[in-house]
């Protein structure tokens, strides 16, 4: 019996696989003519964290060093922040809304797969160029700070460190794809769009990481989703969170996805009821 369970679910496996891995490669096509401006926007995903890395160090030596990260710490967290924040980015949501009110998601409805599948697809296609564009960017800054630059030895911490971003790019997509399904029922969401996306530099340790925050706050900066979606990877990298910390930390993590996936089943299913009373719009 057992047997017969498996065989179905392993080719059920298979084809989303191949399916996954011909959207990738069908994307990575497309965005290939376009490198010249990801190239550009590359080059300015990693001056940012470049740019707040040098106004740290400045204050850190002002201070002789009372911040809560060392000159390792910093060099290794901003020196990393660009390659975490293009893996774990999605920019789903506003596709997806025009989709709905020009009524194209009917197209994508009765094609033989998920309609979310072609988003991952385009998303991840994306990310494989993006990635060999911004890693010589990466490298470059990296070679600058290379007597502070401080990588870890242990292959644990990498495979953690590589679960935990996988994790944080599943929470943000699944968290952006939410705000474009409102789209089944509110006209325009581009200003809840730009909110989440003001929240998630805030409270993700874009701006600011999160060990800089007041220590009183840091219980609700622990719980709350958006240190999952970019600064939770990098603290395990780092190495500002301990053996408890990295239990707790994941837990956390593990809740908040798990939350988005039953979310996202129950407002598509919702708004698909929606989408078909309109007549597809």
């Amino acid at each position: 019996m057992s047997v017969l369970i498996e065989v179905p679910a392993l080719r059920w496996a298979a084809r989303v696989y191949r399916l996954l891995a011909q959207l990738v490669r069908a994307n990575v096509m497309m965005t290939l003519e376009y490198r010249t401006g990801f190239l550009i926007f590359m080059f300015s995903t990693v001056m940012q964290p470049a740019m707040s890395l040098l106004v740290w160090l400045a204050v850190s030596e002002a201070s002789a060093g009372a911040l809560p990260l060392d000159r390792r710490q910093l060099v290794t967290y901003y020196v990393l922040l660009g390659v975490v924040s293009m893996l774990t980015s999605t920019w789903t949501a506003e596709y997806l809304a025009e989709d709905i009110r020009n009524g194209d998601l009917s197209k994508a409805l009765l094609r033989p797969a998920p309609a979310i599948a072609w988003q991952i697809g385009n998303n991840a296609g994306e990310k494989v160029v993006k990635l060999g564009l911004l890693l010589p960017f990466v490298a470059a800054l990296g070679w600058l700070f290379r007597d502070s630059l401080t990588l870890p030895a242990e292959p644990l911490r990498w495979l953690l460190f590589g679960a935990s971003v996988a994790m944080a790019a599943a929470l943000s997509f699944l968290v952006n794809y939410l705000l474009g399904s409102l789209a089944f029922w509110l006209h325009e969401v581009s200003g809840l769009v730009a909110l989440e996306d003001l929240l998630q530099k805030l409270l993700a340790g874009r701006f600011v990481p999160l060990a800089f925050f007041p220590a009183p706050l840091g219980p609700l900066l622990v719980a709350q989703p958006w240190r999952y979606t970019l600064s939770f990877p990098l603290e395990v990298l780092t190495a500002q969170v301990d053996a408890a910390g990295l239990a707790q930390g994941f837990a956390w993590h593990a809740g908040w996805l798990v939350a988005a996936v039953l979310a996202h089943r129950v407002v598509w299913r919702l708004g698909l009821r929606a989408y078909s009373a309109a007549g597809g719009r």
